[in-house]
């Protein structure tokens, strides 16, 4: 059974029920799975290079939605020492209609140079400068955000303060390696836990030690904590999600002080889900995947519907239409546009006065008007050009607008609306 906890009304719209509504699915047993699997694009691959990092090479993963059109991009950063890799989450969430890119620090699974805690920071860091800059995959740099599981999570807390245009985050199964230590020195019980750890990751990541990881985190423990930070991502739309069970994050140590404390910020967007699963998300990976999709997708529609003015929008729309006429949707269009469908259809009433079928259809007709005009291509060259794959129905629709059929049509020269 899971535990839904909504700190803000700023996400009251995102209660399990409401995501299979906007999805227009009926079971909420198995709709966000049966919607994840369903959503693709032939285009989509699989694309493996390296990230110049501070100490060499970094080695990436980029799981590409697509190359049509520039598509959200989620980067995820890995654990201590980064056994769970991630892989089937990020193919999920490419299914879904994301980037996502996996990439490892310093020292970490192929990854150049020696591994620090603070390496990972910085490494973080360098991976979204490279994004930001690059020309090549379609990232859609407006909408860029972290996912951090476990470690992972302080890691993209400093990159956010570091780079404050990320658009949001997942903090999945977060552990707060500061906070752990700083409570380890009056628990010899959380000391041994850590210092497990720590040799652990010393046995798996080659030319480190677990006296050099203690002595890292001693020096500056606060840095590899998300409390101090509470304010900032406060600010940020937060998909928050851990597990009362987990023996490893534990939620009394890692999360229930920072959702404590976190009340005080009435008008925070952080959403936090707690799960019965584990550390790893073993049982709910097709589950997990459609809610952070429907967390996206929601964090963006609700901004979008904020700053999209009528001129920008009408723009936008026409633009869409000149470019994708031949086999755009309502559905389509409303994903350019990183907004709901019901949504779209009332901005496109809002702004046209009509519908974005009407508007398909008007826009359609008219060019097939002046290619009838003015060109010499058969019928059935035409209906095929503007997207319909029946020239009968093609002529069928074209004489209900026009009064005439396509052959009478060019014969009398005109072109009238």
């Amino acid at each position: 059974m899971k535990k839904l906890i909504i700190l803000n009304p700023y996400w009251i719209f995102l209660t399990k029920s409401e995501c299979c509504f906007q999805r227009g699915m009926r079971q909420p047993k198995d709709a966000i799975q049966r919607e994840v699997f369903a959503v693709g694009n032939a285009s989509a691959s699989l694309y493996s290079f390296h990230i110049p990092g501070a100490q060499g090479k970094l080695a990436c993963m980029l799981y590409s939605a697509g190359s049509d059109r520039e598509y959200p991009t989620i980067i995820f950063t890995h654990g201590f020492p980064g056994h769970e890799k991630n892989a089937a989450l990020a193919q999920l969430l490419r299914k879904a209609g994301f980037h996502v890119l996996i990439f490892y620090y310093a020292g970490c699974w192929g990854s150049e140079g020696v591994f620090s805690f603070a390496g990972s920071i910085r490494d973080t860091v360098d991976v979204i400068d490279f994004l930001m800059a690059d020309e090549t995959y379609h990232i859609d740099r407006r909408h860029l955000f972290l996912l951090g599981h476990s470690f992972g999570a302080p890691v993209i807390a400093r990159a956010m303060e570091q780079r404050p245009f990320i658009y949001g985050a997942v903090f999945l199964m977060p552990y707060d390696l500061g906070r752990l230590y700083k409570m380890s020195r009056s628990d010899p019980e959380l000391e041994a836990s850590l210092l497990n750890l720590l040799q652990e990751g010393a046995e798996f990541i080659p030319n480190t030690s677990c006296q050099q990881f203690y002595q890292e985190i001693q020096e500056n423990p606060d840095y590899y904590s998300y409390f101090p930070l509470m304010s900032m991502l406060a600010q940020k739309p937060i998909y928050w999600v851990s597990c009362k069970n987990d023996d490893q994050a534990s939620e009394k140590i890692h999360t229930l002080p920072f959702m404590e404390r976190l009340k005080q910020d009435p008008n925070n967007r952080i959403l936090w889900h707690s799960y019965d699963t584990d550390h790893y998300f073993s049982n709910m990976q097709e589950r997990l995947a459609g809610e952070i999709t429907c967390f996206i997708e929601a964090a963006i529609a609700k901004d979008e519907a904020v700053w999209l003015d009528d001129a920008a929008f009408q723009e936008r729309l026409t633009s869409i239409l000149t470019q994708e006429f031949r086999t755009i949707t309502s559905g389509q269009a409303a994903q350019r546009f990183h907004i709901s469908k019901p949504y779209f259809c009332a901005m496109v009433k809002k702004v046209t006065g009509t519908t974005f079928s009407q508007l398909l259809l008007r826009h359609r007709m008219e060019l097939a008007g002046q290619m009838l005009t003015f060109g010499t291509s058969p019928v059935a060259a035409i209906a095929d050009y503007l997207g319909y794959s029946d020239a009968s129905y093609f002529e069928k629709v074209f004489k209900k607008y026009y009064g005439c059929p396509p052959a009478e049509f060019r014969r009398a020269g005109t072109h009238s609306t």
